[in-house]
């Protein structure tokens, strides 16, 4: 089944293991929010706390609305490793980051910005990076958390 080195290891999960990753993942969901909403200049201690529930709420509905039915079909053809689990949630926080941007996504700037559109762009790529490794490594904290190699 796997050699020595454990290349060739074989990961399995169940029911427990995926309910404990899944709220282990809308938790750090919702750091990531907390993060957003300082980040962006939120200083009210009940907005945050507010900010925080929310944003738990919402990614572990996006954890299972969008992220479940990808990560079956990941799972399903057998790439069950911490990168791909990485790689699925990293791109979901990316595309969840551009689409919830203001105007047409994230490209796109407020007219005072014109004269300084490469900076402002700058900031928003960097800001998309930053979140897409965030969430690249709740996908992997969920991922430790949901599987164990088989023996």
């Amino acid at each position: 089944m796997h050699d020595a080195t454990g290349a060739e290891r074989h990961f399995e999960t169940n029911g427990a293991r995926l309910g404990k990753a899944l709220a282990t993942g809308s938790g750090l969901g919702g750091l990531l929010i907390l993060m957003l909403l300082i980040a962006a200049g939120q200083r009210a201690p009940l907005a945050l706390l507010a900010g925080w529930a929310v944003g738990t709420l919402l990614a572990g509905m996006a954890l299972a609305a969008v992220g479940g039915p990808i990560w079956l079909v990941v799972h399903a053809i057998g790439l069950r490793r911490g990168r791909y689990a990485a790689l699925v949630t990293g791109l979901l926080g990316l595309g969840l980051f551009a689409g919830a941007q203001s105007g047409v996504g994230m490209f796109s700037l407020a007219p005072i910005d014109t004269r300084s559109w490469l900076l402002g762009l700058a900031f928003k790529l960097a800001q998309a990076v930053a979140v897409t490794l965030l969430a690249a490594g709740i996908g992997l904290a969920m991922w430790r958390i949901a599987y164990r190699p088989t023996p």
